[in-house]
């Protein structure tokens, strides 16, 4: 089968005519013809039936169709794909975080033409992403007294994990909040709240503070309203109810557009770690640099304000 029976074949099924795909083709009818019938006699089947209206696809043509399509796709991308004209890209996952998402707008002020692609998930989807090659680098945060088994389970996925900086827990509420004026809540308090809680996982905020403070806070006492994923509905959550949200107490300035503030959580003696992964010996790009220094800027600007 060749490139050149392929382009005859999806002429032939955009033109409807064996005289209109010559056409289109710079070529006579009669060689259409003889190229499409060549590869079908190759494929041992019909691909066209013809009418006195033109040309029909049967059914075998049209699943050959799509495949023809996605090989001439293909084969441009491999002559014409790195040209010079191609896009760079810088693909990341990170936990929800509003951090994250301005230094992406950043990002895009100082890369007008670069093509960002951002995933938000659980600490296990983001190493996953990572190990998998979908993302570059994956941002995260788990907490202290979980590093050792994180770091050991991140060795069989053949990542590494650098560290950025340990805070506290905190929680973040909205003007509708009634500890919206304190400046931090006792562990025990917790569980008069409501919260929008992430999708949990072995590393979640949950379950950290399951490990550090036993009966006071189980997950079962934080009153989860909604799980989620998403920055977008956690901070309308807030902004807008009384329910509240467990983060690591970190901020953008820009964030302050929302009303919302962090307030540190009393009697957690364990810090988060936060911190970014990459592939072993992974060499990372100039725009995952230039991102990572960004996010090393950020989180120490923000961490001295606490």
């Amino acid at each position: 089968m060749e490139i050149k029976q392929l382009e005859f074949f999806m002429a032939a099924c955009e033109c409807g005519s064996l005289g209109k795909a010559a056409a289109k083709l710079y070529t006579t009818q009669p060689n259409v013809s003889k190229v499409i019938r060549q590869l079908e006699r190759e494929l041992g089947k019909d691909l066209f039936e013809r009418t006195s209206k033109g040309l029909r696809l049967t059914p075998y043509g049209k699943s050959v169709q799509q495949y023809a399509a996605a090989i001439l796709k293909n084969a441009d991308l491999l002559l014409h794909g790195d040209n010079g004209m191609r896009q760079e890209e810088f693909s990341v996952s990170t936990y929800r975080s509003n951090v994250i998402a301005w230094l992406l707008v950043e990002l895009h002020k100082a890369y007008p033409d670069l093509i960002i692609s951002h995933r938000q998930g659980t600490v296990e989807e983001i190493t996953s992403q990572v190990s998998q090659g979908i993302s570059e680098v994956g941002v995260l945060y788990v907490s202290e007294k979980q590093l050792k088994a994180f770091r050991h389970i991140i060795h069989h996925k053949r990542l590494h994990f650098v560290e950025l900086t340990r805070c506290q827990a905190s929680i973040y509420v909205g003007p509708n909040s009634p500890y919206y004026h304190r400046q931090s809540v006792s562990k025990e308090e917790l569980s008069s709240l409501s919260f929008v809680r992430e999708l949990k996982d072995y590393f979640s905020m949950e379950h950290h503070f399951e490990q550090v403070s036993m009966a006071a806070v189980s997950a079962e006492k934080l009153h989860p309203i909604v799980f989620t994923n998403s920055e977008h509905l956690s901070t309308a959550m807030v902004l807008e109810t009384d329910v509240a949200d467990l983060g690591i107490g970190l901020t953008h300035a820009e964030g302050d557009q929302y009303a919302i503030r962090s307030i540190a959580v009393e009697g957690v003696d364990t810090q988060l770690v936060l911190g970014y992964v990459l592939e072993q010996d992974h060499t990372v790009s100039a725009v995952c640099k230039t991102f990572l220094d960004k996010l090393e800027k950020k989180v120490s600007v923000c961490h001295n304000k606490m």
